[in-house]
């Protein structure tokens, strides 16, 4: 796993849970920091996860790998342990991504 050593063990449990499903149900994965977009539609789960927790916020942004259709986001607070998972978007797909990662 990428994650930066600083982060939370139980946070890097939920997030990996996260992006390895998202990763299995075909998403591609941006990573925005809260200051920058620092990956784009990445399928490469070592590359994402390095880019999670830079700063001590995350949205995550999940985009249909075949076109170019946003699934939705999800934002993630650091220092926030199980609840790291602050906020997602509001549709079925996300609402199911999320679903039993905590």
């Amino acid at each position: 796993m990428a994650f930066p050593q600083h982060m939370d063990r139980t946070e890097q449990r939920i997030v990996g849970a996260l992006i390895r499903k998202a990763l299995k149900l075909g998403y591609l994965v941006s990573v925005y920091d809260g200051q920058e977009g620092a990956l784009r539609k990445s399928s490469d789960y070592e590359a994402i996860t390095a880019e999670v927790a830079a700063t001590d916020e995350t949205t995550l942004r999940f985009r249909l790998s075949i076109g170019k259709g946003l699934v939705g986001s999800v934002w993630l607070i650091h220092g926030n342990a199980e609840d790291v998972i602050c906020d997602h978007t509001d549709n079925e797909a996300i609402a199911a991504l999320v679903e039993g990662v905590f």
